[in-house]
């Protein structure tokens, strides 16, 4: 979840942060009194850049095995179970049901759902309900009545008595299911679909994802170097902006955990909001140490650096992430990029002491 969650400066990560700051921007016209403070402020931040050319770099290339598929299809296995026929659901089964909730005779908001796919015994809903649909078979309707906890974050049902309608529509055993052309068609929707077509696609996947992290982590690396060796004074406005956006981050992530900013915070960042004003100012810093470098040396992605950022996130080409990030978002992601390249293929291989090379800068 930490690695999910963690926020550096690469291709992708700043995405969200960068398109927020243009639509903050967006949202009106400030007054003359307001250019006024923002030019002031800004006239407060300067860089130095110091060495950039020539840094030590230590993150390596992992090549893609044997072991990296198999675990992928085995998960994959686990999400795309079969359904299974001729018995009783049991614990571990995958349950697709449907289920309406009512108290008192009317349903209530949130006790609905259709081709719900529930894990028994996995403990996502409230106590009673899996073990209910356990024994039932599929095409086979039953009623639960079962009692909402006291704890419960909804105050009108904790400690309510509710009746669930369950149907169960089918079974699937992900512990009986095969890894085959089968579970290829699951996966893919298509019908045409082979194991070996499967195999082909998630090699690219992870391939491009194994790329992605080196290149980032080579990249943050560099940078950090970079900073380390110039001399930066941020716009407190800028840092306080920056602070915002990260804040709107990890609160969404936090929602979806039922937490408060600061336990989600302390929890898997190990950190609280004044650390993340120092991750804040770091992100500033690293912004302006890539624009240098790309004033410095006039820096623009190549079509081939553009492809290949485009498939280390997952898009099928470049137009592709443009259009999922918008143009002027994607091309300043682009152009970060660019500066990260530069920095790789001009840095020294700390085992080698020769110069670090890219197989996909296109120039």
């Amino acid at each position: 979840m930490k690695k999910l969650v963690k926020i550096c400066l690469c291709v992708a990560a700043l995405a969200m942060l960068i398109t927020g700051c243009q639509r903050a921007g967006a949202e009106g016209t400030k007054g003359e009194g307001q250019q006024e403070t923002t030019a002031k402020a800004a006239s407060s931040a300067r860089i130095t850049l110091g060495t950039y050319k020539g840094l030590t770099l230590t993150a390596q290339r992992k090549e893609v095995t044997d072991t990296m598929l198999e675990n992928q299809l085995n998960y994959l296995k686990s999400v795309y179970p079969a359904e299974i026929t001729g018995r009783a659901a049991k614990d571990g089964d995958v349950a697709n049901i449907d289920f309406v909730g009512t108290k008192d005779g009317v349903a209530f908001q949130g006790g609905t759902g259709s081709n719900f796919d529930l894990t028994l015994g996995s403990g996502r809903f409230i106590d009673g309900f899996e073990a209910g649909v356990v024994g039932m078979r599929p095409g086979e309707e039953k009623d639960l009545e079962l009692t909402f906890p006291e704890t419960y974050d909804n105050a009108e049902l904790a400690g309510q008595p509710v009746v669930f309608h369950v149907t169960l529509n089918a079974i699937k055993d992900p512990e009986q299911t095969q890894i085959d052309d089968a579970l290829a068609r699951r996966v893919t929707g298509e019908e045409t679909a082979t194991l070996a077509s499967l195999k082909e696609e998630l090699r690219k996947e992870l391939e491009n994802q194994q790329e992605s992290e080196w290149f980032n982590s080579a990249g943050n690396e560099l940078l950090a170097q970079v900073i380390e060796n110039s001399e930066i004074v941020c716009d407190d406005s800028k840092v306080e902006e920056m602070f915002t956006e990260l804040q709107m981050t990890y609160q969404a992530y936090a929602a979806q955990y039922g937490m408060d900013l600061e336990t989600f915070l302390a929890i898997y960042m190990g950190t609280d909001s004044e650390g993340l004003k120092e991750v804040a100012e770091e992100l500033v810093k690293q912004e302006m140490a890539i624009d240098e470098i790309i004033k410095a040396e006039k820096l623009t992605a190549t079509d081939s650096q553009k492809e290949s950022m485009a498939h280390m996130n997952s898009f099928e080409n470049q137009t592709a992430m443009v259009l999922a990030y918008g143009e002027e978002s994607a091309n300043r992601l682009f152009e970060m990029g660019a500066a990260y390249y530069y920095l790789i293929e001009n840095a020294v291989e700390a085992e080698t002491g020769e110069t670090a090379k890219t197989e996909t800068n296109g120039g």
